[in-house]
């Protein structure tokens, strides 16, 4: 939470002795406590029918990695594992927020918590449920299929909605069953149904006698979706005479109908159930020759308007956390170091109909630092209002939002939206000015935040097994000077097992790739899940506002000072010079171990190249710049060797300087290469039910340094309310010049559940710091922290 980003920072100021290097602890110590309680990252939830399943999708504000989930496919409380793919996201920089579902009699209740252990979100059902979880085909969302009862498969079909087109009406079958009373078996069932029957044999042996012969007959008359019914009521009763020739012929009933997915299923089902069945050569045979993917089907672009009136749902949640900390260092004194109260407030408002879907959506954080007033915010972080019609085939969110893709990296004050063209196709525009906190520069200087932009974008939507894409462009402005002009696109691909997404963003002023990254997941057919994702980015992105990182040194701070010293063709080359470059590469795997146990295995390597002094010094030495407060000539072509390229590269490294890359070794604009391999066991239902238990242990090495990171956490729920959750982590890192660091932290939280509106916690816990080799010394810090959060739906 807030309490480890201030002790990070206050280390780095203990352990500097540069100027520059106490100016970057100051500048992640303001972060810390002006950051504190930064913007949410769940967007919302959205549920909806799809074939015989509910639906549900978990947005988030940003791009995230799916690593792994806990329990595999059954489960009360869910705990979904990913990474914020953000650069600089820190899970210690977020407040806890909690996101209550829509009104839907599709799945039981549930809430979603954030963050919730190591990169952990808590999905809580009101009762235990039987799921399908993947990541999502935007890398920006979570999707869960819930299997529907039998009472509700059937109980609305026109509200159905559908991947592929909608089945033929059908006459009524000679003998009519109850459908509440004839479960569907899927493709997922472990053996046919043995459940006792209302009827007696004879009728069962009648019902499923009728049921296949009608079934035979539509696929006759080339009437699939009647033999699909049909074969599906059969396969809903007890097991009788005709459940083996039903299990095979409804798999050649789905590849008829074009669901290539579900006939695979279906057949393999057969195998798995009959391995030595009459019907098995056939079905083989016709396994093996099924495409590899889903032919493309959709539903019609337009949804015609119904009578059910207009519905609103409205959730709102309130919470507030006092913060108190205190510190030594070595055997001084005990100095409070943090008292701070954050409360932030959230309102989501909902009004549906059958093809409209208007919501309202409110964030804001206040925070109060009783240790310094001059650091006390209040920053809405969203506010807009957004309108789906999906009978004009329409999309319009207008207010403070977050990017969601097209081009837009930064949160802004504006508009947005998309007009279906056709069934497949959609053209969107964005527009608006980007919301940017006080920031301070290096150095000190307030950072230039008057950006403007607009855009407009074109997409193919993706489908089941089939790839999806989009292409944008897009420009921007600050302090009226173009600076971004990109073109780019977004690939997205999902099916049943598989999921992936690319994009490639290119600036046209500055001739270079700002972002190009891809990641995938997949689950193979034993329920293992594994993620691959590569991700090359400008960090910060390319911007005037990066070369003023290097001319503050010679007092420019501001975007027209620069633009005037230099002209825009030679200030955008000082930005290409200056810009470092961020590279990363990850892959893992999550296996299943019985019914409790779940162990994962990731790799990491990332590298951070550093700013290109000499040629970053060489564009601004070329500007003629009046030296005489530094004491050397501006005017010479190369300024390295001289006294005022001296001061520079001091400056500007903030640390050594290696002339044969021509970049910086450490301090502000830091280089390396660092791998990371994270080993994790994840037991749900550990020693009580309920109880969960997550162990970690991490191992990396850079170029000069390496480092191991142990935790250890165990969730302990009892009397219903109440959750008691304890952690220890451990870790150790060591250079190659010889110095060296642990830090021991253990952490106790308490919560309470008072009725389903109000929630309380509390959590105590302490660090224990040692550093050796030419700068020893101990530091030890305690914190308490008290919260209450209440929910009104």
């Amino acid at each position: 939470m807030l309490k480890i980003d201030i002790y990070s920072s206050r280390l780095v100021a203990h352990r500097c002795r540069r100027f520059i290097c106490k100016l970057s602890a100051m500048f992640l110590l303001g972060l810390g406590l002006l950051g504190g309680a930064s913007a949410n990252v769940i967007q919302g939830i959205d549920i909806s029918r799809v074939d015989d399943n509910a639906q549900i999708v978990i947005r988030f504000e940003t791009e995230i990695q799916y690593l792994r989930h806990a329990p595999e496919r059954e489960a009360k409380d869910l705990r979904v594992f990913f990474k914020v793919t953000q650069p600089g996201f820190s899970e210690g920089a977020l407040m806890q927020e909690v996101l209550r579902s829509p009104a839907s009699d599709l799945v039981p209740r549930f809430k979603v918590i954030y963050p919730e252990l190591v990169n952990g979100m808590l999905i809580a059902f009101e009762k235990s449920i039987r799921f399908t979880l993947k990541a999502g085909g935007d890398a920006q969302s979570i999707v869960l299929l819930i299997p529907l009862p039998a009472d509700k498969k059937r109980a609305a079909p026109a509200e159905k909605k559908t991947l592929g087109a909608p089945e033929k009406a059908t006459a009524p079958v000679p003998v009519v069953v109850p459908e509440d009373q004839v479960p569907k078996q899927t493709p997922d069932a472990e053996k046919p149904s043995d459940t006792p029957a209302p009827f007696s044999h004879e009728q069962i042996e009648s019902l499923a006698t009728g049921f296949i012969g009608e079934a035979r007959d539509a696929l006759i008359l080339g009437d699939a979706p009647k033999a699909v019914n049909r074969l599906n009521r059969l396969l809903g009763l007890p097991n009788n005479s005709q459940t083996e020739n039903a299990q095979a012929l409804i798999g050649e009933a789905r590849e008829k109908n074009g669901e290539i997915a579900k006939a695979r299923a279906e057949y393999e089902l057969y195998l798995k159930l009959f391995p030595n069945g009459a019907a098995a050569p056939k079905v083989k045979e016709r396994l093996a020759g099924l495409p590899k993917t889903d032919p493309v089907r959709r539903t019609e672009s337009r949804v015609r308007r119904d009578d059910r009136p207009a519905e609103w749902t409205t959730f709102a949640s309130l919470s507030t956390y006092w913060f108190n900390g205190q510190s030594k260092q070595d055997s001084g004194p005990m100095t409070r170091d943090q008292n701070t109260l954050i409360s932030s407030l959230s309102v989501n408002a909902r009004l549906r109909d059958s093809v409209t879907d208007t919501r309202f959506v409110f964030r804001d954080t206040d925070s109060r630092n009783f240790l310094r007033q001059d650091r006390d915010y209040n920053r809405i972080y969203s506010a807009y209002v957004e309108r789906t019609d999906r009978e004009v085939g329409y999309f319009v969110r207008a207010g403070r939002q977050n990017p969601n893709g097209a081009g837009v990296l930064e949160r802004f004050d504006g508009v947005t939206g998309n007009y279906n063209l056709a069934t497949d196709w959609k053209i969107g525009a964005v527009a608006g000015s980007v919301v940017s906190f006080p920031t301070k520069g290096f150095g000190g200087f307030d950072l230039t935040v008057n950006k403007r932009f607009y855009g407009a974008n074109f997409e193919y939507l993706p489908q089941l097994g089939r790839p999806g894409a989009s292409l944008y462009a897009i420009e921007q402005t600050l302090e009226g000077y173009v600076d971004r002009r990109a073109l780019g696109t977004e690939i997205r691909y999902f099916d049943g097992h598989f999921s992936a997404f690319g994009t490639l963003d290119y600036d046209i002023l500055y001739k270079g790739v700002n972002i190009g990254m891809a990641q995938a997941n997949y689950t193979d057919p034993w329920g293992n899940s594994y993620f691959v994702n590569y991700d090359y980015r400008k960090s910060p992105t390319y911007s005037l506002n990066n070369a003023l990182q290097s001319t503050s040194l010679l007092g420019i701070t501001q975007v027209g000072a620069l633009v005037d010293t230099y002209g825009i063709g030679q200030a955008r080359k000082i930005v290409v010079d200056s810009t470092p470059t961020m590279s990363m590469f990850g892959t893992g795997v999550t296996v299943p171990v019985g019914e409790k146990w779940q162990f994962g295995f990731d790799f990491r390597g990332s590298k951070v190249s550093g700013q290109n002094v000499v040629l970053a010094l060489r564009q601004i030495c070329k500007g003629g710049l009046d030296s005489s407060a530094i004491g050397a000539s501006a005017t010479d072509p190369m300024c390295i060797g001289g006294p005022l390229g001296d001061v520079l590269v001091s400056q500007m490294c903030s640390g050594s300087y290696d002339p044969f890359t021509e970049t910086c070794n450490a301090g502000q604009n830091i280089q390396g290469t660092t791998n990371t391999y994270t080993m994790q066991a994840i037991g749900t239902n550990l020693f009580v039910p309920g109880g969960v238990g997550v162990a970690m242990a991490s191992f990396n090495k850079g170029d000069t340094s390496s480092g191991r990171n142990y935790g250890l956490t165990y969730v302990f729920p009892f009397a219903e309310a109440w959750r008691l959750e304890g952690s220890m982590r451990y870790f150790s890192s060591k250079s190659d010049a010889g110095s060296g660091q642990t830090n021991f932290s253990p952490s106790l939280k308490l919560g309470y559940q008072w009725r389903s509106a109000v929630f309380l916690e509390t959590e105590i816990g302490t660090s224990d710091q040692r550093t050796t080799g030419t700068n020893p010394g101990t530091n030890k810090r305690e914190y308490l922290y008290l919260g209450m959060r209440w929910d009104y739906r």
